[in-house]
């Protein structure tokens, strides 16, 4: 009689043990549940930021590359009454000045293209790459923008 109480308390605690268990389990996998949710909204925010820098950023870019074509109009019509000496000089320099905008408006391009790709793999690199990118576009564009007004200073009276 004696081991049938003991068996019965040892069933009715290993039967309460089973559903502590259960219970703590269905708590982890809510926990879990509610921790991916947390992670998706933090990492949809995150996107959402990131391409309204980018979209930020490309705007920018495109006026400081706008503003530079205009530079460079007005700089080839007072190339044109230059002397012949002052122009060919000029016109090397305008090429080459071109040339540079040509190759930073495809580097923007390419690097749109892949911000538009990488947003389907997002994580944090594609953040410090876009401001990595943006910082030296940045300072190559200002670099053009101010050689482009040197030009127009020094040279052309």
């Amino acid at each position: 009689m004696a081991c049938m109480v003991l068996a019965a308390m040892m069933y009715s605690c290993n039967d309460a043990s089973n559903k502590d268990m259960s219970d703590a389990s269905q708590n982890i996998k809510e926990a879990n549940a509610d921790v991916n949710k947390a992670m998706m909204a933090t990492s949809d925010s995150a996107k959402a930021a990131a391409v309204s820098n980018w979209k930020t950023f490309n705007n920018e870019s495109d006026t400081a590359i706008a503003g530079i074509e205009k530079d460079v109009a007005v700089l080839e019509a007072k190339i044109a009454k230059a002397n012949n000496k002052e122009k060919k000089k000029l016109q090397a320099d305008v090429h080459a000045a071109r040339q540079k905008l040509d190759e930073l408006k495809n580097r923007l391009q390419q690097k749109n293209a892949e911000f538009n790709e990488s947003l389907q793999k997002f994580d944090s690199t594609v953040v410090s790459k876009n401001q990595s990118f943006e910082r030296e576009f940045n300072h190559d564009i200002h670099e053009l923008g101010t050689a482009f007004k040197d030009l127009f200073k020094d040279n052309v009276k």
